[in-house]
């Protein structure tokens, strides 16, 4: 086995603040964030072959601000601030005039979308903590109109038994097919975690308030042993566990370190640890962001050196050259995908910072 010196992770970082900057800068082209037209201010959910936007959506839209904010708390920049006010005011117009956001906008009018009979929990609870966190930041003044929408919306899905629904049908007649997504568990302590946060800015419903910790305390027990199934969603929950119960910090280690165990020799995770083998490049860039932030905070099982290292060298083998970071891999035509974009330049930034010995911004700043 090759030693993991102090010159390679040195290497490493350098790497990685130099891809982190090409990701920042293909992530604030025209190619993620719409400049013209009816959505203008929105992201992109996915892109064609010719890398243009067939899709906009609230959640990624929330996922962009937050990166924003993050970044923009990092090294403050002119255009960071101008790409969150154009991304809060497209947020804006989707509730205007009492308007519900769809849960995808195609830029071709004609795609139907079965994600469009419903609303998602999930996906308004991160443009929640999106809005939140550009205001926080200080740059944009604080939407409360939007910021009181969602949360009546979020509300909703809060149920008398005290229980959170996943998804909300608004058209009549169609049922849901059975996904993660719809179905709801123990990735929405990540969405729970964010409306609570949100709290600090806005006032919540007690109802609400009160269906999300009970969610998360329902799975907190589990911390390090829930089932591994698909590890997106997973690594949701640790996301969300760190910050709505730090104590459970070194479960979610023992938790990170069942994942690396699936470890591929280059570096990559399968999608679930059976039935699918998948490797998705967001699971890797998750999957190094729960590790830096472990070992930032000195928690007992954190990644190693070596095993933060593997990650890093995976994830940098998967920047493009225009500074995109795709789904996958294994295909012959690759996508760009926005939020594995996001995702990748946080942890490789974050990465870079650790090979400083620079402190790490808080948990409650993963996008």
């Amino acid at each position: 086995m090759i030693p993991f010196t102090h010159e390679r992770a040195r290497a490493l970082a350098g790497a990685a603040r130099t891809a982190a900057a090409r990701i920042s800068a293909w992530l604030l082209s025209p190619q993620v964030q719409l400049r013209s037209g009816v959505h203008a201010g929105a992201v992109a959910g996915a892109t064609d072959s010719a890398g243009r936007a067939r899709y906009v959506y609230p959640e990624i839209t929330g996922y962009y601000l937050h990166w924003l904010a993050e970044a923009h708390l990092c090294r403050p920049r002119h255009d960071l601030g101008i790409a969150a006010a154009q991304a809060a005011q497209w947020s804006a117009r989707q509730f205007d005039d009492g308007a519900l956001a769809r849960t995808r906008s195609y830029l071709d009018a004609d795609t139907v979308d079965w994600r469009n009979d419903a609303v998602f929990f999930f996906d308004f609870a991160m443009l929640l903590r999106g809005l939140c966190a550009a205001a926080q930041a200080n740059m944009i003044a604080f939407p409360h109109h939007v910021v009181q929408r969602l949360i009546e919306e979020l509300d909703k899905f809060a149920g008398v038994d005290g229980e959170i629904r996943a998804a909300r049908l608004v058209t009549a007649g169609p049922t849901l097919p059975a996904r993660w997504s719809t179905l709801g568990g123990p990735f929405e302590v990540k969405a729970c975690s964010r409306v609570l946060l949100a709290g600090r800015q806005a006032e919540l419903p007690a109802k609400l308030s009160a269906a999300c910790e009970r969610l998360i305390d329902r799975y907190a027990p589990d911390s390090a042993t829930l089932a591994l199934e698909m590890l997106h969603p997973t690594l949701y929950f640790a996301e969300g566990m760190l910050l709505a119960r730090p104590g459970r910090a070194g479960d979610v280690a023992e938790l990170l370190a069942r994942m690396l165990r699936l470890q591929r020799d280059d570096g990559s995770l399968p999608e679930a640890e059976q039935g699918s083998d998948l490797a998705r490049n967001d699971i890797i860039a998750q999957a190094l962001r729960i590790g830096l932030q472990l070992r930032a905070q000195s928690i007992e099982g954190a990644p190693d050196d070596r095993a933060l290292g593997v990650l890093a060298s995976a994830l940098l083998r998967r920047v493009g050259a225009d500074g995109s970071v795709g789904f996958r891999d294994d295909v012959a035509e690759r996508e760009p995908n926005v939020w594995c974009s996001m995702f990748a330049e946080q942890a490789l930034r974050w990465y870079a910072l650790c090979g400083e010995s620079a402190t790490l911004p808080a948990v409650e700043w993963l996008v």
